[in-house]
């Protein structure tokens, strides 16, 4: 059996298709979807036609299926979610919301298990050590060679004594989970663990595109191997500038153009400076009113071109 294991869509309806195309190419029988459709990218509807319409899917929620529930509101911090909740029906949100938070499967005499964050499973070895945060600091500016990232994180985990009491504890399995955008893999004697990455918003720091990954079982033995369509982001972006979300959500859809070009976390550099920015001015309203998150964001910006003309993408 071989499935295409794919996590974090955020919206980008063409990622996954192209993701979808390719895995069929290459002979994916069935799809493990391990949650965050919506939200940064405006093709949440289309990105729920295609998973809702697939026979051949196993699909669970992730942590970004709660801002479907944002309550209506004048701010700008939640502007992208708001307008992604009225991009989609009750019918819709409906669905998403009633989607598992894990899922068990068994292939072959391996149980292969499934959930958004790797925090079910083996605690915050993942999330608290490998996430974007540390990416960023760690190759702050070059682009991250995929064996020197697996390298990096392999070591780090087998390394790690929390790690190695839960793994002691651990059933053999296969262990599937998404969450930081971070592609990767590791086997260790009968436990694999698998992140695919970001379909729709990778911040690993590779190449420009979409990941994935494909796991095969045949006749007991296992076979991982990670993929990445590339595709062109100014062209992604241009379709995003003409879209209604681009009208609602500026901002947050700037932000989210600087992460598809650089492949690396902005978001959350951006929320710390709009929390100085509102503290400076003095703001204390929260979620971040529009007036004052637009004003951050031009400031961000100016900031941001500064350190472009030196070279750098901020």
């Amino acid at each position: 059996m071989k499935y295409a294991i794919v996590s974090d869509i955020h919206g980008n309806y063409p990622a996954l298709q192209l993701v979808i195309e390719d895995a069929l190419k290459c002979g994916a029988k069935e799809f493990l979807f391990m949650g965050d459709y919506c939200v940064s990218a405006p093709w949440p509807a289309e990105v729920w036609e295609t998973l809702h319409s697939m026979k051949n899917a196993r699909i669970i929620c992730g942590n970004e299926e709660q801002y479907l529930r944002v309550p209506e509101g004048e701010d700008g911090q939640f502007e992208i979610s708001r307008w992604c909740k009225n991009a989609l029906s009750q019918e819709q949100r409906d669905w998403f919301f009633g989607l598992p938070n894990r899922m068990d499967l068994h292939c072959e005499g391996w149980d292969i298990h499934m959930c958004h964050s790797s925090e079910e499973f083996i605690g915050n070895a993942e999330t608290g050590h490998y996430n974007v945060t540390w990416l960023r600091e760690n190759h702050p500016e070059e682009r991250v060679k995929r064996e020197v990232l697996l390298r990096e994180i392999c070591m780090g985990l087998r390394s790690n004594e929390d790690f190695s009491e839960i793994l002691g504890a651990l059933p053999k399995g296969i262990y599937i989970f998404g969450h930081t955008h971070i592609q990767w893999h590791m086997q260790l004697e009968n436990h694999i663990f698998i992140n695919p990455g970001s379909c729709g918003l990778p911040l690993d720091g590779g190449e420009c595109g979409a990941p994935y990954t494909l796991l095969t079982i045949e006749e007991g033995q296992i076979e991982v191997e990670e993929r990445r369509v590339v595709y062109d982001m100014h062209e992604l972006i241009g379709r995003v500038k003409s879209s209604d979300q681009y009208t609602k959500a500026k901002v947050w859809s700037e932000v989210i153009f600087r992460e598809w070009l650089t492949v690396k976390d902005k978001m959350l550099l951006f929320l710390r400076f709009v929390e100085q920015y509102a503290r400076g001015i003095e703001d204390t309203r929260r979620p971040f009113a529009k007036d004052t998150w637009e004003a951050a964001y031009m400031e961000w910006r100016k900031k941001n071109e500064l350190i472009s003309a030196q070279g750098t993408i901020l």
